[in-house]
């Protein structure tokens, strides 16, 4: 584990996406489908569904990217005000 983690800190390219589907750490990038929707892909042309995949690192301007491809969640709006804590 420490050599994966030590693997995707020390990667020189700072835009690759990594992603684990449980057996493989993928070195990922953001490409584009048919339609124009964001799909994460590897060196060799294969894409990867959102559910396929947990992302692990990647770089935080792709984050809206990463949002509209359903890759991230998206954040609902905090309408109310909530404490977990013992009063």
């Amino acid at each position: 584990m420490l050599t994966r983690r030590l693997m995707m800190s020390t990667h020189p390219d700072s835009t690759l996406i990594f992603a684990s589907d449980g057996a493989t750490i993928h070195s990922l990038c953001l490409g584009a489908r048919a339609d124009g929707s964001p799909v994460l892909v590897d060196a060799v042309g294969a894409t990867f569904n959102p559910w396929e995949v947990e992302l692990l690192r990647w770089p935080p301007e792709a984050e809206p990217e990463l949002r509209r491809g359903g890759y991230l969640p998206v954040r609902p709006a905090d309408r109310e005000l909530w404490c977990n804590c013992i009063d």
